[in-house]
């Protein structure tokens, strides 16, 4: 049962979204099960998991594009939302997603070991169940 279960689950399409979509809002209360994942694109490769809402925060972790242009073998990481359907968007500090590019501040709030954390919204992608 558990594998025609899983079986199912994995045919099921995902909606992708470029995480430009959704309007800000303020982030509170507690990370949903099936709340959706972040990750960075092909366009960018890589994005940094920080600790706050500034590029002056310190960065948890990286994830990796392997796709594309981008170096590796294929595949991509990702980290799930705080929040259900990936909101809670928030207004923080200053970014650009490349050096000289425009500059945005805009932060999704994710789940890093059990914590809230957050990426850079306009540098990366996000997938909701």
């Amino acid at each position: 049962m558990l594998a025609s279960g899983l079986a199912a689950v994995a045919e099921r399409p995902v909606e992708l979204r470029n995480v430009a979509a959704p309007a800000p809002a303020r982030a509170s209360g507690t990370a949903a099960a099936g709340s959706g994942y972040a990750a960075p694109t092909m366009l960018h490769c890589k994005l940094n998991v920080r600790s706050g809402t500034k590029s002056s925060a310190t960065v948890l972790r990286t994830l990796y594009n392997r796709n594309g242009n981008c170096p590796g073998k294929g595949g991509h990481d990702s980290v799930p939302c705080w929040l259900n359907k990936c909101g809670g968007i928030t207004a923080g500090g200053s970014y650009t997603c490349q050096s000289g590019g425009k500059s945005y501040k805009s932060w999704l709030p994710v789940k890093h070991n059990g914590k809230r954390a957050w990426v850079a919204v306009k540098c990366g992608t996000y997938v909701t169940p």
